[in-house]
């Protein structure tokens, strides 16, 4: 029981779903809707404030192509792509801007969320 619980498959689907929901649906309809927080780190970061509502709205075409079948491998590696420099420029802006620590390593804690879900892609069948 425990070794089905803790396999591949699970552990794909656990870093994608996690991906999809938190960083795509949750994360891109932050982006648009643009509370005080989006509006204060824009500032903070230098970045116009339309440039996180298209950012959003990728993310949000983002979290439905990570899970998008086989045949469409060549746009879902689109897919992790765009994740990956999301994750890596959101990490080095708040670097650039001397932002707290944390704001600095967890775009890279979820980069590599991202890495364990695009390895674990095509390993679990």
């Amino acid at each position: 029981m425990i070794k089905k619980l803790f396999n591949k498959k699970t552990f794909y689907f656990l870093t994608t779903g996690f991906l999809a929901i938190f960083v795509g649906i949750v994360g891109g309809v932050v982006d648009i809707v643009q509370p005080q927080n989006v509006i204060d780190t824009a500032l903070l970061l230098g970045y116009p404030l339309y440039f996180f509502t298209l950012l959003g709205v990728f993310k949000i075409l983002g979290a439905v192509g990570l899970f998008l079948p086989k045949r469409f491998d060549g746009l879902k590696n689109v897919v992790y792509a765009g994740f990956a420099v999301d994750f890596i420029f959101a990490s080095f802006s708040h670097f650039s801007v001397n932002d707290a620590v944390i704001k600095i390593i967890i775009p890279l804690v979820m980069l590599s969320v991202l890495s364990i879900s695009y390895y674990l892609k095509d390993r679990f069948n």
